[in-house]
């Protein structure tokens, strides 16, 4: 089996959780023996088997209807979120044709399949899942205390709230600011600027009770010690699918407050604090933050829950899929 792996030119310069992704399933499934490649324009591969697309960015559309000129298998990785009232922010006939096309499509979620077929009105038997990730050594340290961290001051550890995202509107950083300072709780961002106004909007430099961090590599000591260090890991946004960071919070025990907005519920099942990302209400949030604070046990998800989401076992889904295609 011969797998090539393909996305849109500029995905890298501020990877996000699609792209982290792509890297996992990649490493993964070529620790299996696969021989996969990750597509060269320079020197393109052009016997795969099986060519996979992750995303539906503006300009996709040109690429996977090349691939399938020349007769390839395609599937593509949808990495998207669109209900009926927000299908006007998007190009939904390139974006229904490039899934048209593809031999199958690749979704975060069963959630997801319901919610793209109805929205594009593409057939539910087109779709399969393959659930998000975290690496399963996070798991042997869900009761590891506390260690001291280089990335934030002594006098705050054990004592902030954590969002590790890409810095952009959707992500409503802003709100939880106003949702920390309401409670008198300090926060810690981290992830790369996307939007370079929406970051200084946020006004940092006159918040002493928050600190930037910039881009920390996920899964890295530094990465784990910024989880166990802080009082709750928060991911307010207006979506997620459901956000790596938010399953690498969940692996290692941390307290999560999570949007509902998104598959959020079907991997995380029963906490008690889902927020409401889309309405994005201070208030609510800081309401929660008040109650994950009083029983962080409301925001801590199973370990018999988690579990069933390591990369490990998203690459077996993956891998299952291009064998039915071959």
């Amino acid at each position: 089996m011969n797998i090539s792996y393909l996305t849109y030119p500029w995905a890298y310069f501020t990877p996000g959780g699609g792209e982290i992704q792509l890297n996992k399933l990649y490493v993964n499934i070529k620790k299996r023996g696969i021989n996969i490649k990750k597509f060269n324009q320079w020197d393109p591969e052009i016997n795969s088997d099986i060519y996979h697309f992750f995303s539906c960015m503006g300009g996709s559309l040109d690429f996977c209807n090349y691939l399938k000129n020349l007769g390839k298998k395609l599937v593509v990785s949808a990495s998207l979120w669109i209900t009926a009232d927000k299908v006007n922010e998007y190009n939904i006939d390139q974006i229904r044709l490039q899934l048209l096309i593809a031999d199958l499509i690749i979704v975060n979620s069963k959630k997801e399949i319901i919610q793209l077929s109805k929205v594009l009105n593409i057939n539910q038997e087109k779709f399969r899942v393959v659930y998000n990730g975290f690496e399963s050594n996070l798991l042997t340290k869900r009761e590891d205390s506390y260690r001291e961290s280089s990335l934030i001051p002594k006098e705050w550890k054990n004592n902030y709230v954590l969002c590790l995202a890409n810095i952009e509107r959707r992500k409503n950083q802003k709100i939880l600011l106003e949702a920390c300072k309401l409670n008198n709780l300090k926060l810690i961002l981290a992830g790369h600027i996307r939007e370079s106004d929406y970051f200084e909007s946020l006004d940092l430099d006159n918040n002493q009770f928050v600190k930037y961090i910039g881009y920390v590599e996920n899964s890295s000591e530094e990465f784990i010690d910024l989880f166990k260090n802080s009082k709750c890991f928060v991911l307010p946004s207006t979506l997620e699918t459901p956000g790596l960071a938010a399953l690498e919070a969940a692996a290692l025990k941390t307290p999560l407050i999570i949007t509902k907005e998104g598959s959020a519920e079907e991997y995380f099942g029963d906490i008690k604090t889902y927020y409401d990302g889309k309405k994005g209400d201070v208030q609510e949030l800081s309401s929660l933050l008040k109650k994950i604070l009083n029983n962080p046990s409301d925001g801590i998800v199973s370990k018999n829950q988690i579990k069933k989401f390591t990369w490990e076992r998203c690459s077996n889904s993956q891998i299952n899929i291009y064998e039915e295609l071959i």
